[in-house]
């Protein structure tokens, strides 16, 4: 087809394409999702800014209360989809009666009126410019950024989720419900529940390589506040903090001996349960056997807040940089949420 390179036959064969251990081309799918063609004309045209059409809200919002669970998940995916359009005619509309409906409009107004970061904004707007850069030689790296938005409901989790592994020596599930990552705080046992991407399966190399940047929403509910807490893994030493905590308490510390590496601290803030949090840590690697971690945690709303820690550890205390992962960790207590998975490969 003239014209054209990623037409659905396209689209099939790219599919096929990929190794059955490989990666997974996460850019064609959310496209579709967000209603954009995956031909060459579709994505100039949405370059431009002409390529997502907005969903008619009204008869959205009316689904939203159908017999059917999976069209009413539809429905509030499509509502997400309406971005800051869908934020203020939902605001202007007189509240539902039913509570299903209310609930579900909550969930949408919360991820929607998140306003420091637009994880997926971006990420739309890099597999536009990524796969017209590509044309027919598509990348296995997907032009150097990995996102997950958890869009394909799962309601308990197995050991994978798409080309995540769930890791879960806490005895107590996880799901994948309204486009977020649940890891549930109740039951179990004193442990760790992790969603693990190794970077055999994204970029699919044996490491993230030199530099690299991990980044997620991230919410907990207050229950058993101090007694568990949540954060962004990076090999074998993770960043975590404690929601609904007086000062988030923040700390790095080993995924398999739990030694702290540095002191704890205090954020600034109290990390919320109904405002998510974004957290992100920065990793190079440096001479002499040592690898650097930035961190910045970011919280909006009313008590919007932002903090700044770094550390450097030697190679040997964080291992190989082959695997990343969203981690709730310690003890029964509030479910944790992550939404926005993104992993980028930064330049030398």
């Amino acid at each position: 087809m003239k014209g054209t390179f990623l037409g659905m036959l396209g689209l099939t064969c790219w599919a096929l394409a990929m190794p059955e251990e490989g990666g997974r081309d996460w850019r064609g799918e959310l496209l579709q999702r967000e209603g954009i063609g995956l031909s060459k004309e579709a994505l100039e045209k949405a370059l431009k800014g002409g390529g997502r059409p907005l969903p008619d809200l009204e008869k959205v919002f009316e689904r939203l209360g159908a017999d059917g669970f999976s069209e009413r998940e539809k429905a509030q995916e499509e509502l997400l989809r309406g971005g800051e359009a869908t934020l203020k005619w939902l605001r202007e509309r007189e509240p539902s009666q039913g509570p299903e409906v209310q609930r579900r409009v909550a969930e949408v107004i919360k991820l929607l009126g998140f306003a420091h970061r637009n994880e997926r904004k971006m990420a739309v707007e890099h597999a536009v410019k990524s796969l017209l850069a590509e044309g027919n030689e598509r990348k296995e790296n997907t032009g150097g950024l990995f996102y997950e938005w958890f869009g394909e409901g799962q309601a308990k989790l197995g050991k994978r989720y798409r080309v995540l592994t769930f890791e879960n020596s806490a005895n107590r599930g996880g799901a994948v419900v309204g486009g977020q990552v649940v890891f549930s705080g109740g039951g179990g046992q004193d442990g760790d529940q992790r969603l693990v991407l190794h970077s055999k399966k994204w970029p699919g190399e044996e490491t993230f390589g030199e530099a690299f940047q991990v980044s997620a929403k991230l919410r907990g509910e207050s229950k058993g506040m101090g007694a568990w807490h949540l954060g962004i893994s990076i090999g074998r030493v993770r960043a975590l903090y404690h929601p609904g905590l007086r000062g988030g308490s923040f700390r790095f510390e080993r995924i398999d001996n739990h030694d702290y590496l540095g002191r704890t601290g205090s954020v600034g803030f109290t990390p919320g349960e109904e405002v998510p949090q974004w957290m992100s840590v920065k990793v190079r690697r440096l001479p002499d056997n040592k690898v650097s971690l930035e961190v910045v945690l970011e919280q909006g709303g009313k008590k919007e807040g932002r903090f700044e820690t770094s550390i450097i550890v030697e190679a040997d205390q964080i291992g190989e940089l082959d695997e990343v992962s969203l981690d709730r960790s310690g003890r029964v207590g509030g479910s944790a949420y992550f939404d926005d998975f993104t992993v980028r490969i930064l330049g030398e």
